[in-house]
């Protein structure tokens, strides 16, 4: 197989593996107001979390039953500190997951689909807005693509006249916490290899 049929090849892949996750996560929110009107928050979350977690299980033993080159080159010091990274690493994301989640699913039972889409894709924004007080450079085309973004799902989300109301204010909470989930993946997964 020719490199540049291979690379085209493993592009669209990874572009309908994108599209994919963005079809599922669309769809996730009007399961998630439809689920609230059979079972409480706390519950849906939980059945959330435990299928999620099930899903994971096979992936998870498959990518540890393959034998890392690089895994296999750490001194059993390295490997106990990568361990442990781990731990912590997976302890506060799953923390930060689970506030955010419970947070946007109150949210959602407060307000419309439309609007707790919109609110919670604002974390486009206020991600890069989080990296300037870590001193992080955020480059002007990620400035114009967040804009960009925020104002496409504007446009698609919101159909009614735009107010701000009690679940309004829980799902813009639960972007908040998005944005933080994801600069604590940011900061713990390159940790996961390199020390």
């Amino acid at each position: 197989m020719e490199p540049s049929t291979h690379k085209s090849g493993k592009t669209a892949r990874n572009s309908f593996m994108l599209l994919l996750a963005a079809l599922v996560w669309g769809v996730a929110f009007v399961a998630q107001s439809e689920g609230l009107n059979y079972v409480k928050t706390f519950t849906f979350n939980t059945c959330r979390f435990l299928l999620g977690g099930a899903v994971l299980i096979p992936c998870i033993l498959f990518l540890h039953g393959r034998k890392d080159s690089m895994w296999q080159t750490l001194t059993a010091e390295e490997k106990k500190k990568q361990t442990r990274m781990g731990i912590i690493g997976g302890i506060c994301c799953g923390t930060i997951l689970c506030l955010a989640s419970c947070l946007q699913q109150f949210g959602i039972g407060q307000t419309t689909v439309g609007k707790a889409g919109f609110i919670t894709t604002l974390y486009i924004i206020i991600v890069p807005f989080m990296g300037l007080f870590l001193k992080r450079k955020i480059g002007l085309n990620i400035w114009i693509s967040a804009v960009i973004a925020a104002v496409g799902m504007y446009f698609l989300c919101i159909t009614e006249s735009f107010s701000i109301g009690a679940g309004d204010r829980l799902v813009l909470l639960c972007s908040v916490v998005f944005s933080v989930h994801i600069l604590v993946i940011d900061y713990f997964s390159p940790r996961q290899m390199a020390s």
